[in-house]
């Protein structure tokens, strides 16, 4: 790494963490002694919209904060791709999350592409504030040999606000973060990306129930919000085909009563338990 400047770029929607995992990341190589420079790119400040980071650092003075082509790759939404295609190169590793993009989206300029599941770890053993730690922690500890105990204060300087009066999402978080340490990336073998909302289809599962969720059907009525019996529906940040949000699901609140597809007029939602 001496005298050479090395190129992350992260790219995602807003509401993802991508600027939080960029803050982290330079804080934590800025305190290794290494030049740092950081430039957030995104659109309109809401869920949705595109985000993307540009880092760079060097044991050099950085001369120009942009950069043409990336050395790391991490991109953690299919509509993502377009916009940083550009940036790969034969020589550029790509980290993806598998279980929201298909491989076979990235062009196949590198072959150095890693997958992670992030999105099916976060809701099926944590929840999805969760990504953005769990993509950081595997990464750094993979890619940078960044210490893991060393990122984690860094984590507690940048989110220690949120986690003052929350002891309950501090735990939460570290254990998302701590299960990734050691992480074997995916290489050649992917997951399926079944959670992938541009399919058409939202996912969420855990060990006893799966909830399908189609925004192109939902007219966001909300009769399905107000027919749950536990509350554990509630409006998303994905947009149904008139534009309003869709039904979020909480599965591991949901007691799988059936109320939600029994009611809905257009087949846009349901919940089922899983055989063992």
């Amino acid at each position: 790494m001496k005298n050479q400047v090395n190129k992350i770029l992260i790219a995602g929607e807003g509401g993802q963490g991508i600027q939080t995992i960029a803050k982290i990341l330079t804080l934590a190589l800025e305190k290794t002694g290494l030049y740092i420079s950081y430039i957030p790119q995104f659109g309109p400040e809401q869920r949705g919209t595109p985000s993307v980071a540009f880092i760079q650092y060097s044991e050099k003075p950085i001369n120009y904060p942009r950069f043409n082509q990336a050395d790391f790759l991490i991109i953690l939404r299919k509509r993502a791709i377009p916009i940083v295609s550009k940036y790969i190169s034969r020589s550029t590793e790509v980290i993806f999350d598998s279980s929201t993009i298909p491989r076979t989206s990235i062009q196949q300029t590198t072959n150095k592409t890693w997958g992670i599941p992030a999105t099916k770890l976060t809701e099926e053993h944590f929840d999805s504030k969760s990504l953005n730690l769990i993509v950081l922690s595997a990464f750094a500890n993979q890619f940078l040999q960044y210490s893991h105990n060393a990122l984690w204060e860094v984590v507690l300087s940048v989110l220690g606000s949120k986690f003052a009066n929350n002891s309950q999402l501090k735990l939460k978080s570290k254990e998302a973060f701590d299960s990734v340490e050691h992480f074997n990336f995916e290489n050649k073998k992917y997951s399926r990306p079944e959670y992938d909302v541009t399919s058409g289809i939202i996912l969420k599962k855990n060990q006893t129930r799966r909830a399908v969720v189609i925004p192109k059907f939902c007219k966001g009525c909300s009769i399905c919000i107000e027919k749950c019996p536990v509350r554990a529906i509630s409006f998303g940040k994905n947009l149904g085909v008139y534009g309003t949000p869709v039904p979020d699901v909480d599965i591991n609140k949901c007691i799988a009563c059936g109320n939600c597809f029994k009611f809905c007029p257009d087949n846009a939602i349901k919940v089922e338990k899983l055989s063992n």
